[in-house]
């Protein structure tokens, strides 16, 4: 009966524990900008919902110009409004590797250049990248059309200022 009361025990909080975490955005950044402020640039993060992927649901940190500006959750959105920055967008994810025959969270991290200049409106979605054999998935950011973003974000949760300006 113990031996059940574990496994359920441990069976709970690996469910509970997938998915976790929220989107929020760090506003001490110093590329954020007020959206009343002319020549600034409008960005749209969108990670869509693909269903139950263990640690690799958990919300994932987006960084520009080496600080964190965000964390976003899966099946949501947000908007920031940037100063001009010319750099790369890094994304710090949690997977799963096999670690000497052991199966081991980490952290790795995907990055790729980006330009986002004033008065523009730029959407990023994610892409799984498979890393190798036993050695987990990571997550590419990169920019789509307006018309894909509406489609993927009508199923989503509009968070932060998106929730003013939805897609």
């Amino acid at each position: 009966m113990k031996c059940c009361i574990r496994v359920l025990t441990f069976v709970f909080l690996v469910v509970a524990m997938s998915g976790c975490g929220t989107t929020a955005i760090k506003e001490s950044h110093p590329l954020l900008a007020n959206s009343s402020v002319g020549n600034i640039a409008k960005v749209y993060f969108i990670r869509p919902d693909p269903g139950f992927r263990g640690v690799m649901g958990n919300a994932f940190t987006i960084s520009l110009g080496g600080q964190e500006l965000l964390t976003i959750a899966k099946g949501e959105y947000t908007l920031v409004y940037l100063k001009y920055y010319s750099g790369d967008v890094t994304v710090e994810s949690s997977t799963v590797v096999d670690r000497d025959g052991m199966n081991t969270q980490v952290t790795v991290k995907e990055l790729l250049p980006f330009n986002f200049d004033g008065s523009k409106t730029y959407y990023i979605t994610f892409k799984e990248k498979q890393r190798g054999m036993m050695q987990g998935t990571s997550y590419i950011p990169y920019s789509i059309t307006e018309d894909v973003a509406r489609n993927l974000a009508s199923n989503l949760n509009p968070i932060g200022q998106a929730v003013a300006a939805p897609l």
